[in-house]
């Protein structure tokens, strides 16, 4: 499904009194952008959670709404952002699922569809030398077993994990609280400019482009992170982070998978990320491996792929890429797992190749489990991937 109104989209974000569940159940009530804006109040009212004054906010601000989601799309198409709404087909997957999704995202850089075998990692933005040197472990650690690093952006531990990622040359995504014609904190320009540049990952937010980096926009932030992420990794917090509020979030409402790194068991700056271990809330954890360990079918393929460029990596090193086993191997017909086949079957089914949805549609599977077999199987070349993230054998 691509973007059919972009416009209809923003209007909607800016409706009074309408945040995005209650968005998200008229889009499935109603089906579109278009036919809310142009439903009578009396429809409106009869989707749950509506009712009649809200319904007739929505039918009177409607010519105010609509100029200012003009006025915005012509902004960002002149500032070159890319935006997508829940309609499009390049939305990320993971945040399809939540009860709250953003209507829109504001784009710059580009989001893959590998991007959805992502991790985030939180912590704290006054944090200690340690928690520095873990978050930017984990987010190389992370990176290089082919997860995309997710974070805030923020001063200690986020931008950590942000830099860890880009030093081995792995894609991260930073989530912004403000704007995108802001930057916050203003000494991560030059970081943010390397993501987009490099070709690394995308700074994204669901904000209009001026919003200011204003208190109130972080959380709602922080629901973006882990319904983007298989998982969360708390690397340092105190009881007061809202680190914490962003693992019960995960682990509470989206059903992801939530990771804690322990510190030092006398330091204040580890106490919220301990509490979270002996109240069972979130694994512990010290390496990137830990982290697959708990995620199922996705961490073992994700280890296996590991697994297999270590060994191509070696016996390049060793000269040995000619030997008669590796040649055997290269020459057997790959034995495909059954969820895999299935898969393989959907995108060789569409001679214009299948996307994402196309996949999700014709498996039954999980969009974290499609796009995590669809990583591993590109690499073993089951499938390949085709102009507008579509994927064929």
């Amino acid at each position: 499904m691509s973007v059919a109104n972009p416009i209809g989209f923003l209007q909607l974000a800016r409706l009074r009194g309408v945040g995005p569940v209650l968005c998200k159940r008229l889009l499935e009530e109603l089906g579109s952008a278009e036919a809310i804006l142009a439903a009578h109040p009396a429809r409106l009212a009869a989707v749950e959670g509506i009712g009649t004054i809200k319904a007739n906010q929505i039918v009177t601000s409607a010519p105010e709404t609509a100029a200012a989601a003009r006025e915005e799309y012509e902004k960002v198409r002149q500032q070159g952002i890319t935006l997508l709404t829940l309609a499009d087909e390049r939305y990320p997957p993971g945040l399809k699922t939540i009860p709250d999704p953003p209507l829109v995202l504001y784009v710059r850089g580009e989001l893959l569809a590998e991007d959805a075998v992502a991790l985030g990692i939180v912590g704290a933005r006054q944090c200690t030398l340690y928690g520095r040197e873990q978050a930017q472990r984990m987010g190389a650690q992370l990176a290089e077993r082919g997860l995309t690093v997710v974070s805030g952006g923020a001063r200690g531990i986020d931008t950590c994990a942000h830099l860890g990622a880009l030093q081995v040359g792995g894609r991260t995504v930073v989530v912004a609280g403000c704007g995108l014609l802001n930057c916050y904190p203003p000494e991560n320009d030059h970081l943010y400019e390397r993501i987009v540049k490099e070709g690394r990952g995308a700074i994204v937010s669901e904000l209009p482009l001026d919003a200011p980096p204003a208190r109130e926009n972080f959380p709602p932030r922080n629901r973006i992170i882990a319904g983007m992420t298989l998982g969360i990794i708390v690397v340092e917090a105190n009881l007061q982070s809202g680190s914490l509020i962003t693992a019960r979030l995960a682990a509470g409402d989206y059903g992801r998978e939530v990771f804690a790194l322990p510190g030092r068991v006398d330091s204040p700056a580890s106490a919220g990320t301990h509490h979270l271990i002996k109240s069972a809330t979130a694994h512990l954890v010290e390496s990137a491996e830990d982290v697959l360990g708990h995620l199922g079918d996705v961490g073992r393929l994700l280890q296996k792929a590991t697994e297999a460029e270590r060994q191509e990596k070696q016996a390049a090193a060793n000269g040995d890429l000619f030997d008669g086993q590796v040649t055997e191997e290269k020459s057997t017909p790959p034995q495909w797992t059954t969820v895999q086949q299935k898969i393989v079957t959907a995108a060789g089914g569409n001679p214009g190749g299948a996307t994402v949805d196309d996949i999700v549609e014709a498996t039954g599977l999980a969009p974290q489990v499609v796009m995590a077999e669809l990583t591993f199987l590109q690499i073993k070349g089951g499938v390949k991937r085709m102009a507008g993230n579509r994927f064929a054998v």
